[in-house]
């Protein structure tokens, strides 16, 4: 199946094209939509992001470069000291078409940003998570329990000092290794994986364990692991309690 991509540089290479530039546009936003479809949302949904903020920039740095293009005085109010200035001419020629690209992407891209993050919020609804056993003061290192089904995959994790310049973007601080799966039941509850993970890896002798559990169905890498990151991460700042899972 094809996957969803745009180059970066795409409403500049290979033709400043507007016809060519609009089906590149919709044949991309048309594959974002598909794994949409399909509950995956990364790096789907960021790319759209990056897409949206590159070429809001893009249009920004075009009116301020134009903003000081001379410009024929048409008159003064003499009460204010005013002067008005004749409108800019519209750009010709492939700035021209570069301007009526951006005017048309920017709201598609809008759109299906929103569809993505209107998503993840439903996802986000449906999947239970919290502590699992006593935690340490400190829980910017320890393990994730993924549950899918009667399987709970698990991973280390640690958060890293480095974080993303968007604000929204910090969960990526959080690092992630597999470690391997285990059943879940009733004689095998979070509890006891945790138990076996601190007998057989002495490196974490009190680690921070979160479990997670989804009632959707929803793609592993390209979902669960994400979404896990991100309220693991919320978790760590404190920026919402959870309560503690069971099971």
């Amino acid at each position: 199946m094809a996957q969803a991509q745009l180059t970066k540089d795409w409403i500049l290479v290979p033709a400043i094209d507007r016809e060519l530039k609009r089906y590149t546009l919709l044949a991309y936003l048309q594959q974002v939509g598909l794994r949409f479809a399909e509950r995956k949302l990364y790096p789907y949904l960021l790319d759209v992001a990056d897409h949206l903020d590159g070429l809001e920039l893009l249009q920004q740095r075009a009116d301020d470069l134009r903003s000081t293009m001379p410009r024929d005085i048409t008159g003064l109010d003499p009460r204010t000291g005013t002067v008005t200035y004749a409108p800019l001419p519209a750009p010709e020629g492939a700035l021209g078409v570069i301007d009526e690209v951006i005017d048309d992407a920017l709201p598609e891209l809008r759109e299906r940003l929103a569809q993505g993050g209107e998503l993840r919020e439903r996802i986000c609804e449906h999947i239970q998570f919290g502590p699992v056993g006593v935690q340490p003061l400190d829980p910017r290192a320890g393990y994730l329990l993924l549950r899918q089904g009667h399987q709970a995959r698990i991973y280390t994790y640690s958060v890293t000092l480095l974080r993303d310049a968007d604000q929204e973007l910090h969960w990526r601080s959080v690092v992630t290794q597999y470690v391997g799966s285990r059943a879940l039941g009733l004689h095998r509850p979070y509890e006891a994986i945790r138990a076996e993970l601190i007998a057989t890896r002495p490196q974490l002798p009190v680690p921070a364990t979160f479990g997670f559990e989804c009632t959707w169905e929803v793609p592993h890498i390209e979902t669960f692991m994400p979404l896990a990151k991100q309220l693991v991460h919320r978790y760590i700042t404190a920026e919402r309690p959870v309560e503690r899972i069971n099971g």
